[in-house]
């Protein structure tokens, strides 16, 4: 009677320790891999994450803010702002640090774009919740200084990120810099990244040319390296690598310490041509880049999908990514 007594506590316990293990959340197993060698002279490798799972409302959602601030970079004093994504687990009370992303949008879109489409979020809330990265905060700002023109001064722009938006939402928010002014910003650089879709992708290429001092990642998602004179017009690879070697060598001691995880759709995205001519120069350029998925080895990696041109597809990109960024 006593063993039957043991054996049934047993069974108890272990039954009650399943069911606690089975009201905690797991990710699903990927739907996907998609692997090639044979556009960039590289390895790329891109995972299809079940749309049923991540797509779906998380238990535990985060929040979106809406954060304003002033900026002054292109002349008179211009009021604008970003939305500002909490993980689940920011309590303003708190004393948690978090990771920041900083995500600009593609091309006609807005700061709502992306974070507004409820895909989007879920995605975010589900692999934040399952663990496939630690919680952060995502800043969403706009490229454009007025938006009915749909004015852009990519020259001004990296100076607004740089002057107004970082320490206005790092002032308020808790992230891993210890003070909210340049001297924190530097001491933190390897919890901040700067994402980006399309047009944003390009923007992004500009956040890397002018604030590698505050951001080790960078993730650039369909979108290459444009000419100076016109966005709409792509730098040849000579002109990309050389403005990215100019960027580099501008900031030297961080020649070692950064990485790009960059990403393009398939033949069906428009930038896939141009953004696989810039990723096979850069791989062939050893002396600033090292390819692979190792930040401690490696500087570089290319994340090839067979998706369409859509903002959206960032957030396959983005759970790609953090098998890499904030690592």
């Amino acid at each position: 009677m006593k063993k039957f007594l043991l054996v049934l506590t047993v069974l108890v316990m272990i039954t009650g320790i399943s069911a606690g293990l089975a009201d905690g959340r797991s990710a699903p197993a990927d739907l996907s891999v998609y692997t090639t060698v044979d556009v960039a002279d590289c390895e790329t490798s891109y995972k299809r994450y079940d749309m049923t799972f991540y797509d779906a409302e998380s238990t535990q959602p985060g929040t979106v803010v809406k954060v304003p601030y002033t900026t002054d970079v292109y002349g008179d004093t211009l009021e604008t702002w970003a939305n500002v994504y909490l993980p689940y687990s920011y309590d303003e009370n708190g004393t948690e640090q978090y990771n920041i992303i900083y995500f600009l949008h593609g091309s006609n879109e807005t700061q709502d774009s992306f974070i507004g489409d409820p895909r989007a979020k879920n995605a975010i809330d589900n692999m934040i919740e399952v663990g496939i990265t630690a919680p952060f905060i995502m800043v969403f700002p706009t490229y454009y200084y007025d938006y009915e023109t749909r004015a852009i001064d990519m020259t001004n722009f990296p100076l607004e990120v740089r002057n107004d938006l970082i320490p206005t939402v790092e002032s308020m928010y808790r992230t891993y810099a210890p003070t909210a002014d340049e001297a924190g910003f530097i001491a933190s650089r390897d919890h901040r990244a700067f994402a980006g879709y399309s047009r944003g992708s390009y923007a992004a290429w500009h956040m890397f040319f002018n604030l590698l001092d505050y951001s080790k990642w960078y993730m650039p998602f369909s979108g290459a390296i444009s000419g100076a004179a016109e966005m709409s017009m792509e730098a040849t690879p000579d002109e990309q690598i050389a403005a990215l070697q100019q960027a580099i060598d501008a900031n030297g001691e961080y020649k070692d310490d950064f990485f790009i995880y960059t990403a393009c759709g398939g033949a069906r995205d428009m930038m896939y041509q141009v953004m696989n001519a810039q990723i096979k120069a850069m791989v062939a350029d050893t002396e600033y880049f090292s390819y692979g998925m190792n930040p401690e080895e490696n500087n570089l990696f290319y994340c090839l999908s067979n998706e369409v041109h859509q903002t959206l597809m960032s957030r396959y990109y983005l759970y790609n990514a953090f098998d890499v960024v904030f690592k």
